[in-house]
């Protein structure tokens, strides 16, 4: 009888050691699954808020357009104006007047300077003279 008790005893051990474990599993499936999709949501946020600020650089520059299309219609009447506009971009002038253009040559890139190698020698040599010319100059 003390035998079979104890058999009982340690079969309902192993069973319940067994469920702890499945729901243990189980437990960890489920907030790997949690993370899973909490990184999805942050990614899609970001993608999201870049989005938006793209969005609102497009209205930014539409409401200036619109605000320049305003003011040419407003000033659509006026002398001054309508004269500013055919030196600008009719390229028009006055009877009498010479038109001058001024062509600026192209700047060409500067090239980044060549990084030496620590250890060749014409950079030890280059140095040197270097230094030996500007002691010689002061004396």
């Amino acid at each position: 009888m003390v035998a079979d008790f104890a058999k009982k005893q340690k079969g309902q051990f192993f069973s319940n050691k067994a469920l702890f474990k499945t729901f243990g599993i189980i437990f960890l499936l489920v907030i790997f699954a949690l993370l899973v999709a909490d990184f999805k949501i942050y990614q899609k946020k970001k993608e999201l808020l870049s989005q938006i600020s793209a969005y609102q650089k497009q209205i930014e520059d539409i409401e200036k357009s619109s605000q320049t299309l305003k003011d040419e219609i407003t000033n659509a009447d006026n002398p001054d104006y309508l004269e500013k506009i055919a030196y600008e971009q009719l390229g028009q002038q006055k009877p009498g007047e010479k038109q001058i253009i001024f062509v600026m040559p192209e700047d060409k890139p500067k090239e980044a300077p060549k990084q030496q190698n620590f250890w060749d020698i014409k950079s030890w040599t280059g140095w040197l003279t270097n230094g030996f010319d500007w002691l010689k100059s002061k004396f």
